[in-house]
């Protein structure tokens, strides 16, 4: 009864000191930020009308540019793209390596047999216990073992949550690779559609300076004019002709581009003639954006969960100081003949407590759980920079699209006044009160102001893409981690 006393002592002091172990709520999340106040560019966002507020994007965000294509390219992206398919590979090695952790949890139990053929000797200690015992034999042991580490600081617990909490982040990483995957195709798509129409204006642009070109020949040989003039309007001509080698150097690059993000050859088909725009419209700002990014954010999820794991890292390393308990326990067969091994006279059992307590080690305990935690504060100031950088992206995406907006409405004047500038020379030249250099010079004006009004439309779809990005792009996380501000 003594005994019995003692050892459910010694049992509840484990218990006791096994809950102290572990990092608390408060010590995991002291130097952790929390969610970073961007009501004054909400706020201006929505009083510029550019905006309206509404919910989070979708998971299917890129619907809404009602591109057949674009939806096509994406779907494609995710059953195909290598990236995505390592990242579900390492997916899969940690959710086996949360197995194999957890598996220490529990009792490890394993058969053992052996048939060892033995010389004994004859002045050998066997024999001076058992001189009968024949010279030539077999040792036969055939037995069922038991093993089994009592886990009373948590030490195997913490290490299967931390490879739990990899796991999660390796799933929230996923999320992660898949929109930056989902963005960079849609914004390659607008890139390409804007470049095949900026081709059709640098070819036009070639026609009119070629034209130009011609003229001032005409009236050269007609000495009208001195060379110096056609040779200037040659040297625009180059001009514009390297502009469009340019374009059609970056549609190829682009397309190599959306090929390799396709999982495809960079030189595969890629069927070009259904691109088309789509309106911007119903760009919506989240309430409670500043307080719910944190949960929409895959990146961000993937590395509080990732501090979680190696906060369970850290508690694993501090039960290094205490006591390690096992108990191994073992029943079978044992014989020096097989025609005796099935006997009764051949049981063999046994149970074996064990108890080792770490005296002297250099330091190299505390060193580790040093190391373990200073590997964990790093990943925390890492997720404090990186929901500031959060932040800074949906502030900086909001007042870009403002900017660009506004750019692209006076944009569409210039380019009004350019059309209109262009029907009144023409006008003119047709009253014998402008010359044709006029008329072309207007044409040219107006294919300008056409490629800075494509240039600002990019502007707004890769703005407007960012910010779905920033936002998380339809990502909710799966479970919730209460973070203290």
């Amino acid at each position: 009864m003594h005994n019995f006393q003692t050892r459910k002592s010694l049992l509840a002091i484990c218990l006791l000191f096994s809950g102290c172990l572990s990092m608390g709520q408060k010590e995991k999340t002291e130097n952790l930020q929390g969610p970073q106040d961007i009501g004054k560019s909400i706020h201006t966002g929505l009083e510029s009308g550019l905006f309206a507020q509404g919910d989070w994007p979708k998971e299917t965000w890129w619907e809404d540019f009602h591109s057949e294509v674009l939806n096509h390219w994406i779907e494609e992206g995710f059953s195909r793209n290598p990236s995505l398919q390592s990242v579900q590979s390492r997916i899969a090695a940690a959710r086996q390596k949360t197995k194999v952790t957890q598996s220490k949890l529990f009792p490890f139990l394993f058969f053992n047999g052996d048939d060892n053929i033995a010389y004994f000797s004859k002045n050998g200690l066997s024999h001076a216990y058992n001189p009968l015992l024949p010279l030539h034999g077999y040792e036969v042991d055939l037995s069922l073992a038991f093993e089994y580490e009592f886990d009373f600081w948590g030490k195997n617990r913490n290490l299967f949550k931390a490879t739990l909490g990899e796991l999660k982040a390796q799933e929230a990483e996923f999320a992660q690779a898949k929109l930056i995957l989902s963005t960079s195709l849609a914004q390659s798509y607008f890139a390409l559609l804007i470049n095949y129409k900026k081709k059709d204006l640098y070819q036009k642009l070639c026609e009119i300076r070629e034209d130009k070109l011609n003229l001032q020949n005409r009236l050269f040989s007609s000495s009208l004019s001195s060379r110096l003039v056609p040779l200037l309007d040659d040297e625009y001509v180059q001009e514009a002709n390297q502009s469009l080698l340019f374009i059609k150097d970056e549609i190829e690059v682009q397309t190599h581009l959306i090929n390799i993000l396709l999982g495809k050859s960079p030189d595969a088909e890629l069927p070009l003639d259904t691109l088309q725009e789509s309106s911007l419209t119903n760009i919506f700002l989240p309430k409670e954006l500043s307080s719910n990014l944190l949960s929409r954010r895959p990146d961000l999820m993937a590395q509080i969960w990732r501090v979680e794991s190696l906060a369970h890292q850290v508690s694993a390393a501090k039960a290094d100081f205490f006591p390690n308990i096992n108990l191994t326990a073992l029943a079978g067969l044992q014989s020096l003949s097989f025609a005796n091994l099935f006997s009764l006279g051949s049981k063999n059992a046994s149970l074996t407590p064990a108890f080792s307590l770490p005296i002297f080690n250099s330091g190299a305990i505390k060193a580790n759980m040093r190391e373990k935690k200073a590997i964990f504060d790093e990943a925390v100031f890492q997720y404090n920079q990186l929901i500031l950088t959060s932040a800074q992206e949906v502030t900086d995406f909001i007042s870009n699209i403002q900017m660009a907006f506004s750019q692209k409405k006076l944009q569409e004047q210039s380019l009004k006044d350019a059309q209109a500038r262009l029907t009144l020379t023409t006008l003119r030249r047709t009253g014998g009160l402008d010359t044709t250099f006029s008329v072309l010079d207007s044409e040219e004006e107006v294919i300008s102001q056409a490629l800075r009004n494509l240039d600002i439309l990019y502007n707004e779809y890769a703005f407007v893409i960012k910010l779905t990005k920033a936002l998380g792009g339809g990502y909710q996380m799966p479970s919730p981690i209460e973070i203290k501000e």
